[in-house]
């Protein structure tokens, strides 16, 4: 026997009335938004075709290119001459923005570590010997270091790595010519342990920053030296603590710890510091000295300071944050699977988020980023309000 359901008219309308309010009051929202601050409305845009247009050209003004990473084993990204280089253990590729490949070479580096300078590639093995140059879309040298590699930077003029010594050092700094190979010389450190090298005034200038260590203490130094085969320092410090963060530009340095944070000009002279009661958890430099420091404690907050080391703003948050790129003077703030970007002011400029686990931003330009997940990159087009 079959039930028949009855339905009340009086109800059923009123549900109707609802509803078509309901959609009304969005559609009014919908188009009172996309005209910006200014309260218009303007009934030809209730066709349905002119909405959906409407939407589909504000959406694109942001986001411009989205392609899928799904299928590889990405190990690292980066931005390179106005397209993404990915990284993958087994191969590297230049995409462009639509993710269509530029070019491609498979490589026979384990546990690979990217280093890009202007047109330059470096793929080296981190505690290993093999390493790759990759220059204008073609590889200029596949070789093996005499000694396992703890860092390397590719410059016009030389590859600089940071060799584990076997001459009863503790560690080599090596000169290799980044097209045939050839050692163009070594300094040879015994007193501490460079783990990063930095090279500036085009290539005539290079600093060592590493770990020191004595019977007591545990100590960051950091050394500038000339490419011209001296081995005496012309600027050295050295800073009680670990501070693993180290950020520059053009005329200054910042160096950061658990909850300290020290600024140093081109002669490693002190600028200013700053200590915290909470942790930092990442730090950036703008390209006008202005600082940025992301505090997790309590309360998260990220703080902006002048190129004094007075602070100009201080901005409190819902969640811890990851990581800070800055490009010029635009620091993008990383959380979880969501972008803020800021100006040295503290000005907040754009946010974005993308679904995944984490992102990394790498900036083509100060109005355009590839956002880069474990399953997708997209190149979003910063909004600057």
């Amino acid at each position: 026997m079959t039930k028949e359901r009855t339905i009340k008219p009086n109800r059923t309308g009123l549900k109707i009335f609802i509803l078509i309010n309901l959609i009304i009051v969005i559609f009014f929202a919908v188009l009172i938004s996309i005209n910006g601050n200014t309260i218009e409305f303007n009934w030809e845009a209730l066709n349905l075709r002119n909405l959906v247009e409407n939407l589909q050209s504000e959406s694109s003004q942001y986001k411009t290119g989205a392609f899928s990473l799904a299928e590889l084993d990405v190990s690292q990204t980066a931005e390179y001459d106005g397209n993404l280089l990915v990284l993958t253990n087994y191969d590297i590729r230049l995409l462009n923005p639509n993710g269509e490949e530029i070019w491609y070479f498979t490589h026979d580096v384990r546990h690979p570590v990217l280093n890009i300078n202007g047109k330059w590639i470096l793929v080296y093995e981190k505690n290993g010997k093999s390493y790759m140059v990759i220059k204008d879309g073609k590889v200029v040298l596949e070789n093996k270091a005499d000694e396992e590699i703890a860092f390397g930077e590719v410059t016009d003029k030389y590859i600089l790595f940071i060799n584990i010594s076997n001459n009863g050092y503790k560690r080599t700094i090596n000169f290799i010519a980044p097209e045939t190979g050839i050692n163009l010389g070594a300094l040879y450190i015994d007193d501490y342990y460079p783990y990063y090298v930095k090279t500036f005034n085009n290539d005539n200038s290079f600093l060592l920053y590493g770990l020191g260590m004595n019977s007591t203490n545990v100590s960051t130094i950091i050394r500038i030296y000339e490419s011209t085969g001296k081995t005496t320092p012309v600027a050295n410090v050295e800073i009680e603590g670990l501070y693993p963060v180290m950020r520059n530009n053009n005329s200054s340095y910042i160096f950061a710890g658990e909850d300290t944070v020290f600024c140093y000009d081109n002669n490693l002279d002190l600028i200013w510091s700053h200590g915290y009661t909470d942790k930092i958890t990442a730090a950036g430099l703008f390209e006008n000295s202005g600082t940025i420091v992301a505090l997790n404690g309590e309360s998260k907050r990220i703080k902006f300071y002048n190129s004094s080391g007075e602070e100009v703003k201080s901005v409190e948050l819902e969640n811890s944050i990851q990581n800070i790129t800055v490009f010029k003077n635009t620091a993008a703030v990383i959380y979880g699977s969501k972008v803020l970007f800021y100006d040295p002011s503290g000005r907040l400029i754009d946010h974005a988020s993308l679904p995944g686990i984490n992102v990394r931003v790498h900036f083509l330009n100060s109005e355009q980023v590839f956002l880069v997940t474990e399953h997708e990159a997209i190149l979003y087009n910063i909004s600057n309000k």
